[in-house]
């Protein structure tokens, strides 16, 4: 086995790490502390060599130990639970517990194309929280504006007095965000490449930087794939299924259909793109998304060439 590559699988807990190695059949379990991690990449970089180590989202606690295996420059990947849960379905692995997670997670690994996961700068993860701080204050803000529709007279004076307590907190937040790029020469170059497209705003650059850090590191197919603007197809034999899209990362497209509507009217490279569809008998949704892949295969193309620029200096 000392020549074999090793496998790891860790399903994080807030309390625990659960930790297989393969192909040894190795379980471990450590605390999920500074202590815990601390023996978990000692062990990691006494088991040579691993080829990956395979973790879920967990909600943040997963955080704390991807950062440290990420800086002793282990391979390590952040995989979509939605797939490894139907993957061990499909292995036959019904039951679930902490043991069992851990080696479906590192079995995922051995069997399946993973990526390495970027590692994200201390901007690029402050952006991110912020980020996901001005998304969670929009959907509440949406809420009660939904809520006003509803209401009788005697409630929407509350109701608009949530809305204006809301506003100042998101205010501030994308106030932050512009503090957080001004300070990072990186984060505010490729703010500038993505502010090259007609309609990319300040906001929407940021939540691509954020949650798309592949941009400009992948090609058009995969990153079309990812997000999930990638036409899926849907034939059996003699039928021609119609194509739909899939999975990919929901607030990158959701920012990406906002940016899109302003590009198909002040864009005239996009707007003669959604036409043309139109005019072939195309819905004006799936025009659109086409349209939010053709964008993306721009920026992304943008990117690529910026950062080999970068590279050239």
């Amino acid at each position: 086995m000392k020549d074999c590559n090793r496998f790891v699988g860790i399903d994080i807990s807030k309390s625990s790490l659960d930790v297989c190695i393969q192909p040894d059949a190795l379980f471990l379990t450590w605390s999920n502390n500074d202590k815990g991690i601390a023996a978990l990449l000692a062990k990691l970089c006494s088991t040579m060599p691993v080829e990956r180590i395979i973790l879920e989202a967990t909600g943040g606690y997963e955080r704390r130990v991807m950062k440290a295996l990420q800086e002793v420059s282990l391979p390590v990947c952040r995989v979509n639970a939605l797939h490894v849960r139907n993957f061990a379905r499909a292995s036959g692995l019904l039951a679930k517990t902490d043991r069992i997670d851990a080696f479906v997670l590192a079995d995922y690994g051995q069997r399946m194309e993973t990526r390495v996961s970027p590692q994200l700068s201390e901007a690029q993860e402050a952006l991110g929280e912020l980020v996901a701080r001005d998304r969670q204050i929009t959907q509440m803000m949406v809420q009660e504006k939904n809520r006003l529709e509803k209401r009788p007279e005697r409630l929407k004076k509350l109701i608009d007095e949530t809305l204006l307590f809301f506003s100042g907190p998101r205010y501030r937040v994308r106030q932050a965000m512009k503090e957080c790029v001004a300070r990072e020469p990186a984060l505010a170059e490729a703010v500038d490449v993505m502010l090259t497209m007609k309609g990319i705003g300040f906001l929407t650059a940021c939540i691509l930087l954020a949650g798309l850090p592949e941009l400009g590191l992948l090609d058009k197919g995969k990153i079309a794939k990812l997000v999930g603007v990638a036409p899926i197809n849907r034939d059996s034999g003699t039928l021609r299924g119609r194509r739909m899209i899939a999975g990919g990362r929901q607030p990158v497209r959701n920012a990406l259909f906002i940016a899109a509507l302003p590009a198909i009217r002040f864009d005239p490279a996009m707007k003669t793109f959604y036409h043309r569809l139109k005019e072939k008998g195309k819905p004006g949704k799936v025009a659109v998304v086409a349209v939010m892949r053709k964008m993306l295969i721009i920026l992304n193309a943008r990117m690529k060439e910026h950062y080999a620029t970068a590279l050239d200096i």
